[in-house]
């Protein structure tokens, strides 16, 4: 980004750096609307400072979160700290593994998101349900007080905070599905004061506003003109500290009227526009991360951005909400399922024996459309990896995956080694390593997704 740009000789620069900088914070802001516009707790929705959990794994239709996993059942929560801390408690669960994934407005992830492997502090017991829990008390910038003993503090940089718990499924039976259920029932999310006091808290009704759009907020990002981005940007800066504070971005922002807003210093309605679309572009094709073997891998820089903001916009386009490297690594990769003569094109996989994905909680491999939703297919399968082991050649150990549209003739493997794809357009493939032996990744590691010649 650039250090310091007039207004006056060069606008369209400055504006595009701008758009860039603040698109993560937008996202941020839309999915939050979206998701906290209700009176009561729904299937995907609660108020602000309510839990939102989701009991039964994602399909196609869920379209509020782009490229989901389907390994975990999700526990999300947007956080206001902005009145006092909140109490996030955790239960101590039987051998699976869980993350407690929290963000800042600017979706930086927290390196005290406590998880199954590193819950941070010894579990307590609730007084009000009779179990060990896991305690976090959640503070805003510029809090002062004592954490009450059996607390771990963990400070954040803005008052909006988003919570994405992830509880793993060891399968997709009813009773397992039940068994995490009631995990999330267990999980507690309440202010500081109403902890210490009684332990107990009745939560007030939210708010539903019906001029919040119901669109997709990585689609409705792309409507607003620039003015309306610019005007967004603004009023969120207000309340919103920049995270890393950053002195060039802040003179930035302040000669081109944005924060503090001056309005006689903003560009034009056009040049707001064409710094739309330069910054979207910019966003849509940063090739920032390596790519191997067709594999786009940021094995760093990822969760935590620092001040590379087009890193952080191109995550929340495509993947918002990403963890930090030494939680989750999702190498991905970008293709087509027909050729040019529109022919469906069938992709393997195969891991070399001892090379299948290193981790110490569990791994998964998982197709999306070209809008990054799950891919609709008559087998409802949407990952495979992780809840049945895929099948290896048993001469040589190589494990063979199939991506393609169709079973493959082998219907034997297809449950354990089938990845069904859209039968046209674009899709992408993500594989997902939870708690990543990152030691272990080879340098040419992940094999490529390779095409599969036609059969005459």
């Amino acid at each position: 980004m650039a250090a310091s740009t007039d207004p006056q000789q060069d606008p369209l620069a400055g504006a595009t750096d701008l758009y860039v900088f603040g698109y993560a914070l937008l996202m941020m802001e839309l999915t939050r609307r979206l998701q906290t516009n209700t009176e009561t707790v729904n299937a995907t929705q609660a108020p602000v400072n309510q839990f939102c959990q989701y009991t039964s794994p994602p399909t196609p239709e869920m379209k509020d979160v782009v490229r989901p996993n389907v390994d975990t059942l999700y526990t999300q929560a947007w956080i206001d700290l902005a009145v006092e801390p909140m109490v996030l408690a955790v239960p101590v669960m039987d051998e699976r593994y869980w993350l407690m994934q929290l963000m800042d407005a600017w979706s930086n992830t927290s390196e005290d998101s406590p998880s199954s492997l590193t819950p941070l502090i010894a579990p307590v017991t609730d007084s009000a349900q009779g179990i060990e829990v896991y305690t976090y008390a959640l503070t805003g910038p510029g809090w002062e007080g004592e954490i009450p003993e059996g607390l771990k503090q963990i400070a954040f940089p803005t008052d909006t905070v988003w919570l994405i718990g992830r509880t793993e499924l060891h399968n997709l039976g009813t009773d397992e599905v039940q068994t995490v259920v009631g995990y999330q029932d267990q999980m507690r999310l309440m202010p500081l004061s109403a902890w210490t006091d009684s332990g107990t808290w009745t939560p007030p009704n939210g708010h539903y506003d019906p001029n919040v759009p119901t669109t997709p907020p990585s689609e409705l990002i792309t409507r607003l003109s620039g003015t309306e981005f610019f005007d967004e940007l603004s009023a969120l800066l207000e309340r919103t500290p920049l995270d890393p504070p950053d002195d060039a971005t802040s003179a930035l922002l302040a000669d081109f009227g944005v924060h503090p807003y001056d309005e006689s210093r903003l560009p034009d309605a056009a040049t707001l526009d064409a710094a739309k679309d330069a910054g979207l572009d910019a966003i849509s094709t940063y090739q920032g991360a390596p790519y191997i073997n067709g594999w786009k891998f940021a094995k760093t820089n990822i969760g935590a951005y620092g001040t590379d903001y087009l890193q952080r916009a191109n995550i929340a386009m495509f993947g918002l909400g990403a963890n930090l490297p030494q939680d989750a690594l999702y190498p991905s990769t970008f293709n087509t399922s027909t050729d040019a003569d529109g022919a469906p094109i069938a992709y393997t996989l195969t891991f070399p024996a001892g090379q299948l994905p290193p981790v110490d909680a569990f791994w998964s491999l998982t197709a999306y459309d070209a809008s990054s939703f799950l891919v609709e297919n008559s087998e409802n399968i949407y990952a495979i990896g992780h809840f049945a082991p895929p099948v290896a050649d048993p001469e040589t150990g190589a494990t063979t995956l199939y991506v393609q549209a169709e079973e493959p003739a082998d219907s034997g493997m297809a449950a354990a080694n089938w990845l069904p794809i859209p039968t046209s357009g674009n899709f992408s493939v993500t594989l997902r390593l939870y708690a990543p032996q990152s030691d272990d990744i080879l340098a040419d590691w992940p094999p490529a997704l390779t095409p599969v010649p036609a059969q005459d």
